[in-house]
Parts: structure tokens; sequence; C-alpha cells
């Protein structure tokens, strides 16, 4: 399991909309909106699952910018294999 926590941009009148509609994204935990930014955690399989995800966020109207804050990967079942090889 990959747990990354991330801070989504957006403009000033898309901010409630895109944590709507980012709260709909299977994986994706809203946690908090201040100001144009909005708190989100992403919980994938595998960091290649995460990125895929956030990826989807620059889709959303209003957001502006997505900057990941933290990331726990360590469980990520691909790098195990890799590891291995």
């Amino acid at each position: 399991m990959v747990i990354s926590s991330l801070v989504v941009e957006t403009t000033p009148e898309a901010t409630a909309r895109a944590a709507e509609e980012l709260g709909r994204i299977e994986g994706v935990e809203v946690h908090e909106t201040n100001g144009c930014k909005v708190v989100v955690t992403v919980e994938a399989e595998t960091l290649d699952d995460s990125h895929a995800v956030a990826s989807t966020f620059v889709g959303i109207e209003g957001v502006t910018g997505i900057n990941l804050v933290y990331a726990n990967f360590e469980d990520d079942p691909t790098l195990r294999r890799a590891a291995v090889k």
C-alpha cells in the first residue's frame, strides 16, 4: 500500500467544486481546504497506481497545481519484486 499526501492548488472560484470532485475519486480522501488549496491523501496499491491517480487531478476544472508533500511506499509490492531481480 502506498500512501501519499498532496496539496492541490486551484483557482479561487473552483476550490469547493474541485474538492468535491477530488473526493469522488477512488482512493482519494479530502482532508481540508484552505484558501485555494485542497489537502488530500491518495491510497493506492503501488507507486505507479498512486501517480496515475494523482495525474488525473490536472483534468479537474480549476486545478492549477499539484504538490506532493509526503509519500510512504515501503510496502509497494512492485518494489519488492524489483529488489529480488
